[in-house]
Protein backbone atom coordinates (compact mmCIF):
# COMPACT_ATOMS: atom_id res chain seq x y z
CA UNK A 1 0.00 0.00 0.00
CA UNK A 2 2.80 2.57 0.85
CA UNK A 3 4.75 1.96 -2.53
CA UNK A 4 1.25 2.33 -4.53
CA UNK A 5 0.79 5.48 -2.68
CA UNK A 6 4.67 6.94 -3.72
CA UNK A 7 4.41 6.08 -7.41
CA UNK A 8 0.79 7.73 -7.27
CA UNK A 9 2.43 10.36 -5.83
CA UNK A 10 5.47 10.51 -8.06
CA UNK A 11 3.05 10.55 -11.31
CA UNK A 12 1.07 13.25 -9.70
CA UNK A 13 4.46 14.83 -9.62
CA UNK A 14 5.78 14.49 -13.10
CA UNK A 15 2.55 14.44 -14.99
CA UNK A 16 2.59 18.76 -14.32
CA UNK A 17 6.40 18.46 -15.69
CA UNK A 18 5.73 16.00 -18.60
CA UNK A 19 3.06 18.92 -19.73
CA UNK A 20 5.37 21.78 -19.02
CA UNK A 21 7.80 19.95 -21.29
CA UNK A 22 5.43 19.91 -24.45
CA UNK A 23 4.79 23.95 -23.89
CA UNK A 24 6.43 25.84 -27.11
CA UNK A 25 9.81 27.75 -25.93
CA UNK A 26 11.68 30.13 -27.36
CA UNK A 27 13.73 29.37 -30.60
CA UNK A 28 16.74 31.47 -30.33
CA UNK A 29 19.03 30.79 -33.29
CA UNK A 30 22.28 31.45 -31.51
CA UNK A 31 23.84 29.53 -28.29
CA UNK A 32 21.68 30.67 -25.43
CA UNK A 33 24.74 28.43 -23.42
CA UNK A 34 27.81 30.98 -24.45
CA UNK A 35 29.63 32.74 -21.59
CA UNK A 36 29.25 36.80 -21.66
CA UNK A 37 31.94 38.80 -23.62
CA UNK A 38 32.14 42.46 -22.60
CA UNK A 39 32.98 43.33 -25.96
CA UNK A 40 29.67 42.66 -26.95
CA UNK A 41 26.48 43.83 -26.21
CA UNK A 42 24.09 41.48 -24.48
CA UNK A 43 20.31 41.87 -26.15
CA UNK A 44 17.78 40.32 -23.87
CA UNK A 45 14.06 39.51 -25.69
CA UNK A 46 11.05 38.79 -22.86
CA UNK A 47 7.25 38.12 -23.64
CA UNK A 48 5.52 37.92 -20.30
CA UNK A 49 3.30 35.58 -19.72
CA UNK A 50 0.43 37.59 -18.12
CA UNK A 51 0.09 38.57 -21.97
CA UNK A 52 -1.32 35.58 -22.95
CA UNK A 53 -3.42 35.80 -20.54
CA UNK A 54 -4.92 38.83 -21.23
CA UNK A 55 -5.49 38.96 -24.87
CA UNK A 56 -5.61 35.01 -25.62
CA UNK A 57 -3.34 34.35 -28.03
CA UNK A 58 0.05 31.86 -27.88
CA UNK A 59 1.15 33.01 -31.09
CA UNK A 60 5.01 33.39 -30.97
CA UNK A 61 6.75 36.70 -32.21
CA UNK A 62 9.30 36.74 -34.37
CA UNK A 63 12.05 38.87 -33.45
CA UNK A 64 14.60 40.47 -36.68
CA UNK A 65 17.69 42.14 -36.29
CA UNK A 66 18.54 44.25 -39.15
CA UNK A 67 16.39 42.44 -41.14
CA UNK A 68 17.87 38.69 -40.55
CA UNK A 69 15.55 36.36 -38.08
CA UNK A 70 17.54 35.91 -34.32
CA UNK A 71 14.42 33.94 -32.83
CA UNK A 72 10.91 33.59 -31.82
CA UNK A 73 9.45 34.16 -28.10
CA UNK A 74 6.31 33.30 -26.70
CA UNK A 75 4.35 33.70 -23.82
CA UNK A 76 6.52 33.56 -20.58
CA UNK A 77 9.54 32.91 -22.64
CA UNK A 78 13.33 34.85 -23.62
CA UNK A 79 16.43 34.56 -25.50
CA UNK A 80 18.96 36.67 -25.74
CA UNK A 81 21.69 37.66 -28.56
CA UNK A 82 25.36 39.45 -28.23
CA UNK A 83 26.28 42.27 -30.46
CA UNK A 84 29.05 44.54 -31.19
CA UNK A 85 28.54 48.03 -30.12
CA UNK A 86 26.37 49.88 -32.57
CA UNK A 87 23.09 50.42 -33.72
CA UNK A 88 20.59 47.92 -35.04
CA UNK A 89 16.88 48.00 -36.52
CA UNK A 90 15.22 45.78 -34.97
CA UNK A 91 11.53 44.07 -35.26
CA UNK A 92 8.95 41.91 -33.94
CA UNK A 93 5.88 40.81 -35.53
CA UNK A 94 3.25 37.44 -35.86
CA UNK A 95 2.26 36.13 -39.35
CA UNK A 96 -1.01 37.85 -38.21
CA UNK A 97 0.59 41.27 -38.14
CA UNK A 98 2.50 43.89 -39.70
CA UNK A 99 6.09 44.31 -37.88
CA UNK A 100 6.89 47.06 -35.42
CA UNK A 101 10.33 47.96 -35.87
CA UNK A 102 12.62 50.49 -33.74
CA UNK A 103 16.24 51.18 -33.74
CA UNK A 104 18.39 50.88 -30.82
CA UNK A 105 21.89 52.22 -30.24
CA UNK A 106 23.63 49.53 -27.89
CA UNK A 107 27.15 49.83 -26.00
CA UNK A 108 29.77 47.08 -24.87
CA UNK A 109 29.71 45.50 -21.82
CA UNK A 110 25.44 46.78 -21.45
CA UNK A 111 22.29 44.45 -20.66
CA UNK A 112 19.63 45.82 -23.30
CA UNK A 113 15.85 44.26 -22.21
CA UNK A 114 12.85 44.14 -24.84
CA UNK A 115 9.97 43.33 -23.66
CA UNK A 116 7.96 42.27 -26.65
CA UNK A 117 4.09 43.30 -27.16
CA UNK A 118 4.72 45.04 -23.13
CA UNK A 119 3.78 48.62 -22.70
CA UNK A 120 6.69 51.09 -22.81
CA UNK A 121 7.69 53.07 -19.58
CA UNK A 122 10.81 54.10 -21.03
CA UNK A 123 12.90 54.27 -24.28
CA UNK A 124 13.74 50.91 -25.99
CA UNK A 125 16.27 49.11 -24.55
CA UNK A 126 16.53 50.90 -21.46
CA UNK A 127 19.75 49.35 -19.68
CA UNK A 128 19.80 47.83 -15.93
Amino acid sequence: MKLLKSVALAICLAAPAIELGGCAGPSALESQTRQRDTRMARMYFLRESRLVAMYGSVAGVDIKVDGRPVGRVIGGTYFFIDRPPGTYKLSAGTSMSIDYEAETKVEAGQSYYFGIGTPQGGPPGRTR
